[in-house]
């Protein structure tokens, strides 16, 4: 990962914008104080445009030439003194400092897109003195300089990433400033009680009071930090999609639940218990919302080196899962394997189906919840991921307490019953907050950290004050939330957030 001290502003940097192969067109873009002085020493304009001079926001036709190697037509570039073959014919955009991307001075050279044509000229512009741009350098400069803040710059690289019509309308509503306009209201906010409480610690003889309200006023800003902590995740999961793992026992129903809502036969079904072997992911919409469904083995003693391997790969992808939909069949009673399950289960956001329906129920929902408080007696020593199954007192309610408040749904796939339930239930999940659309928030993992980090100290100068404890400390608290609340959007600076923000961007971006 490039450092911030590679990012030096005084260079001027220059690469390639468009993807590197062969299409129809390429971009080439150029941002500093000599991008003007480069572009005109490789430009050649049948009309004797002098770059130097046009205006902002104009296009010039021409050629881009090279003094070097003698190939193709050669052309007198009598404005300059510069004579040169031609490496391509091009449309140069030319953006002055400050209305440009970077604030800099800005110059495009679109070309015809092949990948010998497009490394030409980047090479060229190179040799004049141009230094090739880092990962996000682009979009750096536009933060440094004042143009957009850290918000909205995550917002640039969730419209490039955008795999969604809802996720892509979030990222561009938050680049024009909607997500940086709530933020700066919370912040005042806050700044206006931090001013109060220290002119009350500074000037104790001037009768300065607190501020009227002042748990009430914390208490509402908290209130706003936990909407936009919950409406990141939303954000996430409306444009990157939900990661929902489908796990149970073998021939619980999983890969017949898996094809349906794929539409194809994209796993083996079978009667045979394990016939699915490896984890199988794939993506499908439900009503905007990507969801990344995986398949998982229902294998829990692993007999060869395939199945051990495919039981480890579930596990890893059961930890990193945002939602578990826990297969149980209904046609047949709770067994240990069930219960395993359960018990994984605990810490999880967890839907679980009942399956089969259309056969003889041996499982409902007052099954489980009767069941709930007995589980512990009924677990299994840990027979796989290597952990140790103590503490059965402990267990046993937090495994009641995930079936007694998570959703149970029943399903019979092959009447199609229920299945419309199913897809309902996971998109209360995604929106289960009701968060407001002005706190739907894209943040890296490291912003969602320091927005966390905010709301800890915010909650901290709140217990302070239920305590009575000195003012100073409430105070302190206080800062400390507004410290992180202004590394989020680049006002403080943080230069691990930097870096793992324009790490994630591409060359020329």
């Amino acid at each position: 990962m490039f450092k911030l001290k590679d990012y030096n502003t005084k260079d001027t940097i220059a690469a390639i914008a468009t993807f590197p192969a062969k299409s129809a067109l390429g971009v080439i873009r150029i941002s500093g104080k000599k991008s003007l002085p480069i572009a005109a020493k490789i430009f050649y304009s049948p009309k004797k445009t002098n770059l130097q001079k046009v205006k902002a926001f104009t296009l010039h036709y021409g050629f881009i030439v090279d003094s070097g190697p003698k190939r193709g037509i050669f052309i007198s570039n009598r404005l300059n003194g510069r004579n040169g073959y031609i490496i391509d014919e091009v449309l140069l955009s030319i953006m002055r400092a400050p209305n440009s991307y970077t604030k800099e001075d800005v110059i495009e050279i679109s070309c015809h897109g092949g990948v010998l044509v497009l490394d030409k000229i980047l090479k060229l512009i190179l040799k004049q003195g141009a230094r090739l741009a880092l990962p996000g350098e682009f979009t750096y400069r536009a933060v440094i300089y004042g143009r957009i803040d850290l918000i909205q710059a995550q917002s640039i690289f969730d419209i490039v990433e955008a795999r969604s019509e809802n996720g892509l309308d979030l990222a561009i509503r938050q680049l024009g400033g909607e997500a940086s306009r709530g933020l700066r209201e919370i912040k005042d906010k806050l700044k206006e009680i931090f001013g109060g409480i220290q002119a009350f610690i500074d000037f104790p003889e001037e009768e300065v009071v607190l501020p009227a309200g002042l748990k009430d006023g914390l208490e509402k800003i908290d209130q706003k930090l936990e909407y936009l902590i919950s409406g990141s995740f939303e954000a996430r999961a409306i444009n990157e999609g939900v990661k929902c793992v489908i796990c149970g026992r073998a021939n619980a129903g999983k890969s017949t639940l898996f094809n349906y809502l794929l539409k194809e036969e994209r796993v083996i079904v079978s009667p045979v218990p394990g016939t699915t072997r490896d984890v199988i992911e794939e993506t499908i919409t439900i009503k905007g919302v990507p969801l990344r469904i995986y398949d998982t083995a229902g294998i829990l003693e692993p007999k060869d080196l395939v199945t051990r391997k495919a039981v480890a790969k579930s596990a890893s992808i059961f930890a990193q899962a945002d939602l578990v939909v826990l297969m149980v069949d209904g046609s047949r009673p709770l067994s240990g394997d069930d219960y395993f399950f359960l018990d994984k289960i605990r810490d999880k956001n967890v839907i679980i189906v009942i399956s089969k329906i259309d056969k003889k129920q041996k499982i409902n929902e007052d099954t489980l919840h009767k069941t709930a408080g007995y589980l512990h007696r009924q677990i299994r020593p840990g027979r796989i991921y290597g952990e140790d199954r103590t503490s059965n007192a402990i267990r046993r309610q937090a495994i009641g307490n995930s079936l007694l408040y998570c959703p149970i749904v029943k399903v019979s796939v092959l009447k199609n019953t229920g299945l419309n339930d199913l897809e309902k239930a996971v998109l209360d999940f995604v929106y289960k907050k009701g968060v407001a659309r002005e706190n739907l928030v894209f943040l890296s993992a490291y912003q969602q950290e320091l927005l966390k980090k905010a709301q800890f100290s915010l909650r901290q100068a709140i217990d302070f004050i239920n305590k009575n404890h000195t003012i100073d400390f409430v105070n302190l608290s206080i800062k400390e939330s507004l410290d992180n609340l202004g590394k989020l959007t680049g006002e403080v600076y943080c230069e691990e957030l930097l870096e793992s923000i324009f790490s994630n961007f591409c060359i020329g971006k």
